[in-house]
C-alpha cells in the first residue's frame, strides 16, 4: 500500500469473499507467480482512455499497467473503459457529487459488491466525505487517475487490481487539499465489473 500522506490519515484494508486465484489483494509479484510461463505480462503504451464527468470537468486518465495471460486489444478497452467508469462513480457517489455541507451519504458504494458494501459502509469515515462534509461548502476535483492490472485466462479478463489516486480541494470552514489511494479489487459478475475488496488511503495533502 501506498506510503500514508502527510496530516491527517486513515486506512483500511477490506476484502469480501475469494472469487479467483489471485484475485485477493496480492501484489502483481504473487499474481504472476501462478501465471502460465507464456502468458508474459504485456505492457499497453495507449494511456487515452478518459472520461469526463460534467459536473467535475478534470478528466479521468485509466490506463492498462500490465496484462497477465492473453487479452486480446478489443477486449483489453473494454475493461479499460468499464473499470474506470465503475471508478467514476464511486468517487462521484462518495467524494465529488452531491452538495454541501451535508453528512449523509446514503449510496456511496455503487459498483460494490454486496459483501464490499457491508464493509465500506463501516469505512465510511474513510471511503467518502462524511467526516469533511458538515463543513465544507465545495469539492473540486484536482486528479483522477487509474492503472489497470489484468489478470486473464481464456483469453478473457478474470480480475483487476485498480491502481487509484484522486485528489480534490475543499472549500469552507475546511479548506485544504486531500487525497484518497490505493487499490480497488475487482471481479466480472453478474454482467458487470464489480468491487469486491480495498486497500485505500486517505489524508490530507498540505
Amino acid at each position: 500500500m501506498p506510503s500514508p500522506l502527510p496530516g491527517r490519515t486513515s486506512w483500511a484494508r477490506r476484502c469480501a469473499g475469494l472469487m479467483l486465484v489471485c484475485t485477493l489483494p496480492l501484489s502483481a509479484a504473487a499474481c504472476r507467480s501462478v501465471s502460465e510461463p507464456s502468458a508474459a505480462p504485456e505492457r499497453l503504451s495507449r494511456n487515452d482512455a478518459q472520461v469526463t464527468l460534467a459536473s467535475h470537468p478534470v478528466e479521468t486518465t485509466t490506463k492498462i499497467h500490465r496484462v497477465f495471460g492473453r487479452l486480446p486489444d478489443k477486449r483489453r478497452k473494454a475493461v479499460r473503459q468499464q473499470v474506470g467508469a465503475v471508478v467514476d462513480r464511486w468517487w462521484e457517489a462518495a467524494y465529488l457529487g452531491g452538495t454541501y455541507p451535508r453528512s449523509s451519504f446514503p449510496d456511496a458504494f455503487p459498483g460494490f459488491t454486496d459483501g464490499a458494501e457491508k464493509l465500506a459502509r463501516a469505512d465510511k469515515a474513510l471511503l467518502t466525505n462524511q467526516t469533511l462534509g458538515p463543513r465544507i461548502d465545495s469539492v473540486t476535483a484536482q486528479r483522477r487517475t487509474v492503472s489497470l492490472d489484468i489478470l486473464a485466462t481464456g483469453r478473457r479478463a478474470r480480475s483487476v487490481t485498480a491502481h487509484v489516486k484522486l485528489r480534490f480541494a475543499t472549500s469552507g470552514e475546511k479548506a485544504g487539499t486531500t487525497v484518497v489511494r490505493g487499490r480497488l479489487f475487482l471481479t466480472y459478475k453478474r454482467g458487470a465489473w464489480r468491487i469486491f475488496g480495498y486497500d485505500v488511503s486517505k489524508g490530507a495533502r498540505r
